[in-house]
């Protein structure tokens, strides 16, 4: 009787704290033919842990599988933090629960543990755990399976594109959570429609995002949607030693650059969020936002439509991209070299930013000459623990004044903690 009785209060309690996410009727990255990537993404609550947690299906009748594969990474982000995750389905033979069970994604957590193990999805709608080079391989041999009769240019590009946005998740999409840090792979998905010659595929991951993989080699940027456009950019998304960044560049970073403006020769179209940073790449231009929403790593959604008449040249548009990458990168440099100064405070003052005098120092000398040059200074408290009020004063305050309004566009501060910012805030009140 008394372990009757324990186990009921036990469950209970589990129902107690037991949380319920209902899919809503539709679950797509559209509405209307319009990209709403924050009506999609403020789903996902990251921060429970160690709760029951139920996930609806059955109320979803219009669905996108790229969208929908993304339950499963989270469902494998839930598990690693301690959580009973289960998913409720129908038995309709349309909507989510169908889609689910066509990509295979009833066996999430038997892929999450067993790293031989791929899910067993439909040929035309698979998904893919991305943990090492074999995982690698058999996406991109699903990828060729769909370009069989094209253009062999076109397996040739779209087999670069994907490669290149592989090698990126493989590099820095890597994520261990929880207390048995629980290794999260990354996540593909393939939607192949035959009948239209399309493909769209997603690939997500929860690592460390484009911003603090850019910023390991290159100055502090103010937003993710920044790091995000900046990564587009020839030689810099390449590898970077985080031991001395800024010494220990591999500038390949090319694969990023190159692939987007692939993307745009073919017509396609290319979405990357990271954060709440979000990029559109379009044959016509490149747009950014900030989302509402945040999405803790990168995710890339690409639309590309095959063309069997294609006359496209891969080889030939390389060489282009090249030559336009070395040109744009020799330009940038110039540019940043003479617009910009850069100051990391932990580089000059260690983590605890505190000593007076050589702020003063700093003023007089670097920050002063700096911008009666006419740059702008960039600021960087990324690994600054603390700093005092008399300490950024002493930095700022008499730049601050010489400036008046205009040090609200010529003094910028980056991954400063809130404590620091608000401080700053002050002076710079306190002095315009």
């Amino acid at each position: 009787m008394f372990h009757e009785g324990f186990a009921g209060l036990r469950k209970a309690l589990e129902e107690k704290r037991e949380v319920k996410l209902q899919l809503p009727s539709r679950f797509s990255f559209k509405e209307h033919d319009v990209y709403d990537f924050d009506r999609l993404i403020k789903f996902f609550d990251w921060d429970i842990s160690n709760s029951p947690v139920e996930i609806d299906l059955t109320k979803c009748h219009t669905a996108n599988y790229q969208a929908l594969s993304l339950l499963a990474i989270y469902g494998w982000k839930l598990k690693s933090q301690g959580c009973r995750v289960t998913f409720v389905e129908n038995d309709k033979t349309t909507g989510a629960s169908e889609m689910w069970r066509t990509m295979g994604a009833r066996g999430l957590f038997a892929v999450l543990f067993n790293s031989g193990q791929q899910f067993k999805g439909n040929h035309f709608k698979p998904l893919f755990a991305v943990r090492d080079a074999k995982d690698f391989g058999t996406v991109i041999q699903s990828a060729e399976s769909y370009t069989d009769g094209f253009n062999v240019e076109y397996e040739g590009t779209l087999r670069y594109v994907l490669s290149e946005l592989l090698y990126n998740t493989m590099e820095h999409g890597a994520c261990f959570s929880g207390p048995a840090n629980t290794r999260i792979p990354s996540l593909v998905q393939f939607t192949w429609y035959k009948q239209r010659n399309e493909i769209q595929f997603i690939i997500a991951d929860l690592g460390i995002g484009i911003k603090s993989h850019v910023e390991q080699a290159f100055s502090a940027l103010e937003s993710d949607e920044e790091a995000i456009e900046f990564a587009l950019r020839a030689k810099v998304s390449g590898t970077f030693g985080r031991n001395d960044p800024y010494k220990n560049k591999n500038n390949a970073g090319m694969g990023l650059y190159i692939s987007s403006n692939i993307i745009r020769r073919l017509n396609a179209d290319m979405h990357i969020l990271s954060g709440n940073g979000l990029v559109h790449i379009s044959p016509r231009d490149v747009t950014r936002r900030r989302m509402d929403t945040r999405w803790p790593g990168t995710l890339v959604l690409v639309s590309l439509r095959l063309d069997k008449n294609s006359t496209f040249m891969l080889h030939k548009i390389m060489q282009e991209f090249r030559e336009a990458a070395d040109k744009e990168q020799k330009t940038g440099d110039t540019q940043e070299a003479g617009t910009k100064y850069v100051i990391g405070v932990e580089n000059f003052f260690g983590k605890y930013a505190e000593d007076k005098e050589a702020a003063i120092k700093m003023r007089d000398k670097r920050i002063f000459p700096a911008l009666e040059e006419g740059k702008t200074i960039l600021i960087n408290f990324d690994n600054v623990v603390s700093s005092p009020h008399s300490f950024l004063s002493a930095l700022l305050a008499s730049p601050i004044k010489g400036l008046g309004m205009n040090a609200y566009k010529r003094i910028k501060i980056v991954n400063a903690t809130a404590e620091i910012r608000e401080t700053i805030d002050f002076i710079l009140e306190d002095n315009t």
